[in-house]
This record gives C-alpha cells, structure tokens and sequence, in this order.
C-alpha cells in the first residue's frame, strides 16, 4: 500500500521511538490510547506515520515502534504533557513500554513523500550528512526540541539499501540507524 506522508514546516514535527512491555501491548493500546485520544484533538497533535521498528543499532531496549507527530507549536506539546488527565494516565503508559525516546523535534518542511507499506526504509540521526543513501527527507534538529540528544544532528529518510546495512553495522555514536517499514492506517 502506497501512502503519502505530509511534512508541514509550520508545524513542530516530533520524532519518537520505543518498545512495548511484552503482555501489556492491551494497557497501552486499549487503555491509555483511548483515554488520551480526546487531549489529542485538544492539543492539536496530528500523527504524520507511525511505523515498526525492524532492527536498530540504538543502544539500550532494541525499538519496536516509533512515530512522526505534528504539533501546532511547543506550547501545546508542553500542555498536552502537562494536563491533568495526561498526568492521570502517565503511570499506565510507563508500565507499558520497555522503553520511550520521545520529544526529538526536528525542522520540518513543506514535503509530501511517497512510502511503501511493504517496502524497508531507513532513518538515520547523525552529524553526518548521509550522501551514501538517497534521501527523502533530511531535517536538522530543532533548536528549541525539549530533548537534546540529537544536537547537532540531521534526521535522514530513505529507502533501505546497501548502504543503509552498513551504517547500520557503524557504532551509534556515529550514526543511530532504525529500519523502519511504515504502518497501514488504522482508520
């Protein structure tokens, strides 16, 4: 299934990454989604794609799932983290995943692109620009992003190739590589 992703460069556009609790995928997805979904619309927050974790050389718990967001502006990323039902529920998400690497904000752009539902890409964070692999989309990090991990860093999207399986193999303090296969819509 072909699917059009669309990048907005007046949106904040965050990028997360993380690994569900064997046995408790029900607490997250049958619980806290749903008792978050109505501060969702209320803060704006629009999901670009969602997508599996296939291997990664991130340090740590190996990633499963990860996801592109939009939010309208910081202010509403904080409110949405800070509101009172979210801090209700924080507790049962935490209890659900392994682990979470969210609020990586990158400068995004006006870009639609085309992805494959059935077909391998790549996302590499690193200081180097990737001209081995075919981009996409390349985004820098955003100045203003809550987490700094990827200071000074690009965010790189391209089909999986040769050259993606090498960087892949490269220690993560040179690149953070995830093969990645984006999610159908649920909808």
């Amino acid at each position: 299934m072909t699917l059009q992703l669309t990048f907005q460069s007046t949106l904040k556009l965050e990028f997360a990454f993380g690994k569900v609790t064997q046995g408790k995928e029900m607490q997250l997805y049958g619980e806290y989604f749903p008792a978050i979904t109505p501060l969702i619309r209320d803060y704006r927050s629009q999901q670009v794609a969602t997508f599996s974790v296939v291997s990664s050389n991130s340090q740590g718990a190996a990633p499963e799932m990860g996801a592109f967001t939009h939010w309208p502006s910081f202010e509403n990323y904080q409110g949405f983290y800070s509101d009172p039902v979210f801090t209700k529920v924080k507790a049962l998400r935490d209890a659900s995943l392994d682990s979470l690497s969210d609020g990586h904000f990158f400068k995004s752009q006006d870009k639609v692109i085309e992805v494959n539902t059935e077909t391998d890409y790549v996302i590499v964070v690193s200081k180097f620009d990737c001209s081995e692999i075919i981009s996409l989309l390349t985004l820098p990090l955003d100045s203003e992003s809550p987490q700094q991990a990827y200071s000074g860093k690009l965010l790189t999207i391209a089909l999986w190739n040769e050259s993606a399986d090498k960087l892949l193999q490269a220690p993560t303090t040179e690149a953070e590589v995830f093969r990645i296969r984006f999610n159908k819509p649920t909808q």
